[in-house]
């Protein structure tokens, strides 16, 4: 059997020289640098900024340049002794400036601006989503470590107690009975053995995968799920809305709805082009077959006049466009307050009950300890023991379970507020 203890040790301390070691802040890091969300909310971003220097262009110049040729098959005689070339050709440079359209390239860039805000600030909402998912998943492995141990410690319980029963029915001292119920009791106890193992090997797996690993690569928690990390203090609702990227793209949104109002006018607005037409080729009637330049400087004015109420209908549309922007910023708004005080009574009950379980779980080690006294003294039956062990077992389970609950409603409350670095 010291054989059998030794080799188990030697396992577990090569297991743990090969594995690696994990806090939750460097977890949250692994899966920020690993997730594809937030690299897709950055190509998001990356994608608005360039379309807001697509849309930047529109208040320089622009300069096409085309080109022709054409081959006429027939002879056609322009007047009695002079015929049209056939060839014709020519190659011409447009340099054109658009001088007023209603405002409507000025309006289409804050647009884009806000727009390019938005996507950055989806980038900060993926982020915070994100830290509370790897906090989840962080405290859920720590849990069912505990859990995991936990099962291990009350399985050598029961054994040591069914070693002692055993040897005792052996004398005669007892009936086969308490045997028997120490032994159903340590299969109750193996087979939730069984089911940690597995619940621990599950979620071990999930931490591996959310940050790029392999599922069953080895991994060592250093913080505790009895750890206290982070003490929260109540903060105001002004002051998460100000901090929550969901709610300030939200602000971002309606403003973003009015600009689109204004574009609506803008597009049944006079609109004012100037230009500079250089072109070089043929004449357009080419009677010597000579290539020449001519340049041409215009103006381009373009004036709705009637649309039959066109305009008026898209603005009222418009409108409404606002006006549901503003109702999901003040259902957001509603959201933010239900979240944040949930989470903030969930960390205050949930800290009472911290209290209750840990003096629980003092009650249940001294009434354990004095079972097993007695029931050795032959001053208590078995039933008693067996009964102490569980609750014993009840108590820890609430301890490790409480403390879990303790640590979501702590990421539920730094999440509320608008920022899972806490």
């Amino acid at each position: 059997m010291k054989k059998i203890g030794l080799i188990i040790v030697v396992v577990f301390w090569v297991n743990g020289m090969f594995a690696q070691t994990l806090s939750v802040g460097q977890y949250r890091a692994r899966v920020l640098d690993y997730n594809q969300d937030i690299r897709k909310s950055q190509q998001a971003a990356e994608g608005a900024l360039y379309s807001l220097k697509s849309i930047r262009t529109g208040f320089f110049p622009k300069l096409d340049a085309s080109g022709n040729y054409s081959y006429q098959i027939e002879t056609i005689e322009f007047f009695p002794g002079t015929d049209l070339k056939h060839d014709n050709y020519g190659i011409e440079a447009d340099l054109v400036q658009n001088i007023y359209s209603g405002s409507v390239v000025r309006k289409q860039y804050h647009v884009a601006k806000l727009q390019h805000a938005i996507a950055q600030l989806a980038v900060e909402h993926t982020v915070d989503n994100m830290i509370y998912a790897a906090d989840v998943t962080y405290w859920t492995v720590a849990a069912n470590g505990d859990l995991l141990s936990l099962s291990e410690r009350y399985v050598q319980l029961v054994s040591e107690l069914y070693h002692i029963v055993s040897k005792r029915f052996e004398e005669g001292a007892i009936s086969k009975t308490d045997l028997l119920m120490v032994q159903n009791r340590l299969k109750e106890a193996e087979l939730q053995l069984n089911t940690s193992s597995t619940n621990y090997k599950i979620a071990l797996q999930s931490l591996n995968i959310m940050m790029g690993m392999e599922p069953d690569a080895k991994v060592v928690l250093t913080d505790s799920i009895q750890k206290v990390l982070w003490v929260p203090g109540q903060t105001t609702l002004d002051k998460a809305l100000e901090k929550r990227a969901d709610y300030q793209a939200a602000i971002m949104n309606i403003e973003i709805a009015r600009m689109q109002t204004g574009l609506v006018r803008s597009r049944f607005l006079p609109q004012l082009v100037v230009g500079l037409k250089e072109k070089y080729g043929t004449t357009l009637i080419n009677i010597d077959g000579k290539s020449k330049w001519t340049t041409t400087a215009y103006a381009q004015v373009n004036i709705p006049v009637f649309h039959w109420g066109e305009m008026r209908q898209n603005v009222r549309m418009s409108r409404t466009q606002e006006e549901t922007r503003e109702l999901e910023r003040s259902q957001l708004k509603d959201q933010v307050s239900k979240e944040l005080n949930n989470a903030w009574v969930n960390v205050i009950e949930i800290a009472d009950k911290l209290e209750i379980v840990y003096s629980s779980l003092d009650i249940a080690k001294d009434n354990l300890i004095l079972n097993t006294f007695s029931y050795n003294e032959g001053k208590l039956p078995i039933l008693d023991v067996l009964s102490a062990q569980v609750s014993w077992l009840q108590a820890y389970t609430n301890v490790v379970s409480v403390n879990y609950q303790f640590k979501i409603a702590l990421a539920e409350y730094a999440r509320a507020l608008g920022g899972g670095n806490y």
